[in-house]
């Protein structure tokens, strides 16, 4: 296909000067310099060329970004294609409604390809500089707007100098099309062409038969759910779930496994207690550590238990991101992370009113302001903006994890008041190694102290136990300032 008009298409014999030209056009575009409608070489071998070439920096930027050792996803191509696609179908259609020809449509086209090389390069740089100085969320945010708004610019600019459009309407066409990225991004599933494979040091990474697993999940979640006791009228009891979200460490999953057997052993959750876990080892024991899973899962133990009498202690465990996104990672399985906003959802949804929710990520602080409820006591390893430690391949327990369960809790079996311990434990280990610190966090909600006293006082804790705990503290003792709001 040639875009045929004879003021743009320049007899050229050499294809890679034409795409050279091109480049340096699209910088021009990018930066809100002028071009003349001869500034572009038309043809269809350019516009391949600039898609294979936006191809390859999108894999260039996303191997830069992922941490070794990479794994290449092939269904990462499938996501890239398509959105290409889509939006190249979408500037066909904004160039006929502006009223340009197969010339100027042509010149729309290659002038968007050749100024989004300039706009990926520069973006990825933005998003590294995130990470690299730890910038906070809101960051992210505004990073997304901002090059949405330039694809915005880009299209209106080449709306009026390629094809002379009404600046209203090349305003009008261009806010269309930046719309049109911002529905795509709902409109196909992503996958990233790159993921870390980390595994064990000597082990190799397992070979996941993702059609199996994921067919699997119906079955391992109904025996789950089948294996939960149900509640004992005039008894409040306490149901644990257990979720390891990022399955190329251990680490998650012993934590899951060691709170459960903590919680059946001290707490007399066993018949009550549920695990989800990523995990290459754990595939046919437990169900996958997903979104849709927990949220079954939390309609499960909802469906066991009095929502109106028992507690769920929630656990969640992996890695988290400064956007406070819970990792939920398993390799080509290729599952969402989980957000605030869906937790709250699917607890809600589950009817449970009493909560204790402890997350332990990076950044997990994040949770809090969506998770406040008068029945729902949150904790999390890390302020909003701060990273925990701990994680990793070497390692076998993070060190909130081993604050909270493994120190605090076999002294102090209260919630509220081992999080004091489990805090000043951390402080000081990351003191003593120069870590700026994490900051764990607290919420109590108004109601949820009375409620986990009066569990306490339940003679089934007491045996479980095996002594009697003291009165609970009231929550501005227990819990630090501004925490009981």
């Amino acid at each position: 296909m040639t875009f045929r008009n004879s003021s743009t298409l320049l007899p050229h014999p050499n294809p890679l000067t034409g795409l050279l030209v091109n480049l340096r056009s699209g910088l021009c575009v990018a930066t809100g310099l002028q071009v003349s409608r001869s500034a572009f070489r038309v043809s269809a071998g350019q516009v391949i060329a600039l898609i294979l070439l936006l191809g390859l920096s999108e894999t260039g930027v996303g191997w830069l970004s992922t941490e070794a050792p990479r794994q290449f996803d092939s269904y990462g191509l499938n996501y890239l294609g398509a959105t290409m696609l889509f939006s190249l179908l979408v500037l066909l259609l904004v160039g006929r409604l502006a009223g340009g020809g197969p010339g100027g449509v042509g010149r729309l086209i290659t002038g968007y390809l050749s100024a989004s090389v300039t706009i990926t390069l520069v973006s990825a740089l933005l998003w590294q500089a995130e990470s690299w100085y730890g910038l906070p969320p809101v960051w992210a945010w505004g990073l997304f707007w901002l090059l949405l708004c330039w694809h915005w610019l880009v299209v209106v600019q080449l709306l009026k100098q390629q094809l002379s459009a009404p600046a209203l309407r090349s305003l009008f066409l261009g806010a269309g099309y930046a719309l049109s990225l911002f529905a795509s991004l709902w409109i196909f599933p992503r996958s990233e062409l790159w993921y870390s494979e980390v595994t064990a040091p000597g082990k190799p990474a397992a070979s996941l038969d993702v059609e199996t697993i994921y067919y699997a999940q119906p079955a391992l979640l109904s025996r789950a759910a089948e294996g939960l006791a149900p509640q004992r009228p005039g008894v409040a009891d306490l149901y644990l779930l257990a979720l390891g979200g990022y399955g190329h460490e251990n680490v998650f999953l012993n934590e899951v496994e060691y709170v459960r057997d903590l919680f059946d052993r001290a707490y007399g959750t066993e018949g009550r207690s549920l695990i989800l876990a990523n995990n290459p080892a754990t595939v046919e024991r437990y169900p996958l550590a997903s979104v849709p899973n927990l949220e079954t899962a939390l309609g499960a133990v909802a469906a066991r238990m009095d929502t109106a009498e028992d507690v769920l202690f929630l656990f969640l465990t992996s890695h988290g991101s400064r956007d406070h996104r819970f990792s939920l990672e398993m390799g080509p399985l290729k599952l969402h992370d989980l957000r605030p906003q869906q937790l709250r959802a699917a607890l809600d949804g589950a009817g449970i009113r009493w909560r204790v929710v402890l997350v332990s990520s990076c950044y997990s602080g994040g949770f809090i302001e969506e998770l406040r409820d008068p029945g729902t006591l949150v904790i999390t390893a890390a302020a909003a903006d701060r990273t925990s430690f701990g994680c990793g391949v070497d390692s076998d327990f993070t060190y909130f994890g081993t604050a909270y369960f493994k120190s605090a809790l076999p002294e102090e079996p209260r919630f509220i008041q081992a999080f004091e311990l489990a805090n000043a434990w951390v402080g000081a280990r990351e003191a003593s190694e120069n870590l700026e610190a994490s900051q764990p966090q607290i919420f109590v909600g108004d109601a949820i102290a009375d409620k986990l006293s009066s569990l306490y006082a339940e003679p089934s804790m007491q045996g479980a136990i095996g002594r009697r705990m003291p009165d609970v503290a009231v929550c501005a003792e227990a819990a630090p300032a501004g925490s009981c709001e």
